[in-house]
Parts: structure tokens; C-alpha cells; sequence
């Protein structure tokens, strides 16, 4: 099979490192993403507002503008939403610990590493955020009639996110 012709890898398998952490497994990563900011405001997002429509014809037409400027030579500016990671509440309070180090005070940003592992457990990608800060601690919603796992989850503000070129800092 070539390189062209392999299968997917799963998103159930993955590792999260931080040093800020002990080893913790956690249930779901939300936030792994990064977008290139438009330099003319006309950013072609889904969020972006629908063009103008004329009340007697309801085709939608663009309004006219500047034209897009050319690639520039230097690099684009980026923007990532927060990291979220999530898992089942258990006695170790690492998260909260951490949360409430870095509002205190008393802890700096930490690279936050996640690695998507292959069926063996062996890393075979992962990213990095880079000075992450927790910002948003979540607890569990509590419902009695519900038979669902309690879970926490700490929301990570960061300085962006790179592809790991060394999977050794995916190493367990």
C-alpha cells in the first residue's frame, strides 16, 4: 500500500502532555485548529455575513470592492481558537490545581503537546500549542436522572499551534 492508498488514523487514540500536568488521559481535544487572517476584510469564513440581496431580485450579488491584494512575501497572521480538553472526573484535581496556580499567579504558560496515535500506540502525528494559559475551568452537570460520566474540562488560551516535527515529545 502506498503512501497515497493508507488508511485514516483513528481520533480515538491520542495523548495530551503538558509539564504543567501529570500524565492524564482525557476523553475528547476540541480547538485544534488554525486560520489565516484576511489582511482586507473580506475573509472567507462561514461566519461571514451573506451578501447583499436586492428586495426585487433575490439572487445574491457581492458588493463591488477593492481587489484581493497580492500574497505578501512575509508571513501571515495567524488565529486559533482555545484549546478545550475534556475528561472523566476522578480524585486527581491536576486541572483545577493548575487552573487556580495560573490565576493566583503562580505558574507560567506551558507548551501543551497532543499526539494522535496509531493502532499500537505509537505517535504518528501531533501539534503543539505553544504558552498555553488555562483560562476556563468546567465542572460536571449534574443531573439525576442521567446515567452519564461526571467530566471536567480545562479551556487553554495559547500563543498558536505548530506541527511536531520530532515525535519524541509525544514519548510516554
Amino acid at each position: 500500500m502506498t503512501a497515497a492508498e493508507s488508511t485514516p488514523y483513528g481520533a480515538h487514540r491520542f495523548r495530551v502532555r503538558c509539564d504543567a500536568l501529570p500524565k492524564l488521559g482525557f476523553s475528547e481535544v476540541r480547538g485544534l485548529s488554525v486560520a489565516v487572517e484576511s489582511t482586507n476584510g473580506d475573509a472567507a469564513r462561514s461566519d461571514s455575513p451573506p451578501p447583499e440581496t436586492d428586495r426585487y431580485d433575490r439572487r445574491a450579488r457581492k458588493r463591488p470592492g477593492p481587489r484581493p491584494r497580492p500574497p505578501s512575501p512575509s508571513r501571515r497572521a495567524t488565529s486559533s481558537p482555545p484549546l478545550e480538553l475534556r475528561r472523566g472526573v476522578t480524585d486527581d484535581r491536576s486541572l483545577w490545581a493548575w487552573f487556580r496556580s495560573w490565576v493566583d499567579g503562580e505558574t507560567t504558560p506551558q507548551d501543551v503537546r497532543i499526539c494522535l496515535l496509531d493502532a499500537t500506540g505509537e505517535p504518528v502525528r501531533g501539534w503543539v500549542c505553544r504558552s498555553a494559559t488555562p483560562v476556563r475551568w468546567t465542572g460536571p452537570h449534574l443531573v439525576a436522572d442521567a446515567a452519564a460520566v461526571a467530566t471536567e474540562s480545562l479551556e487553554l488560551s495559547h500563543e498558536g499551534i505548530d506541527s511536531l516535527s520530532d515525535l519524541d515529545e509525544c514519548a510516554d
